[in-house]
């Protein structure tokens, strides 16, 4: 549960937030790691693990498009310079210089690319952690796991209009939820195979 609350507080806080929810995103890993092995099933896990690469690319987008917007006024500043012999009120000999910069265009092409690349990635981590909370639910029977699931599934679905964040935010609001309401033992899952081919008494 304390791995999940990192990974939500580290959204409103600055610098050092990517860490901490980096930390939060590690903790809940081990947890899932720790109950796929207890109960036989390593969906949650696995999903989650995606989840988390996929996490870890949005920060690093993330650090770029900060990186990117700090360098522009020096990195990407494209002038034409045109010099033409000085008239009417220019002295013969003397000549002036015009400078059309052409940097804002490049710029908004660049913002555009990385917000689109970050709602991507952004989309393919709701996917997987959709996946793992819908594992966590038929693990467990915890609704609060089904709930994190649907939010995180609709989350996806709009992310491109970005309200989707919001619904992702709401998600992980339940997930916290999920891991204080579960029980506190859990049983192994036995295989399909193993329950159809077992003896009718």
């Amino acid at each position: 549960m304390w791995g999940s609350i990192l990974a939500l507080l580290g959204v409103f806080i600055p610098y050092l937030g990517s860490v901490l929810a980096l930390v939060g995103f590690i903790l809940v890993l081990v947890a899932l790691h720790g109950i796929g092995k207890a109960v036989g099933d390593d969906r949650p896990f696995k999903n989650y693990l995606y989840a988390l690469i996929a996490g870890i690319a949005v920060l690093v987008v993330f650090i770029f498009a900060v990186f990117a917007m700090l360098t522009s006024s020096t990195m990407m500043e494209v002038q034409i310079h045109e010099e033409f012999p000085g008239q009417d009120m220019i002295s013969p000999g003397e000549h002036t210089t015009i400078t059309r910069d052409y940097s804002g265009g490049l710029s908004v092409l660049s913002i555009l690319g990385v917000f689109l690349l970050f709602v991507l990635i952004a989309i393919v981590n709701a996917y997987f952690e959709m996946r793992a909370w819908d594992a966590m639910y038929e693990i467990t029977g915890t609704k609060e796991f089904e709930d994190a699931a649907n939010w995180f599934r609709w989350g996806a679905i709009t992310a491109i209009v970005l309200v989707g964040l919001l619904l992702i935010f709401i998600a992980k609001i339940f997930v916290i939820l999920g891991f204080s309401n579960m029980p506190e033992e859990l049983e192994e899952k036995r295989p399909a195979e193993a329950l159809a081919d077992s003896p009718i008494v």
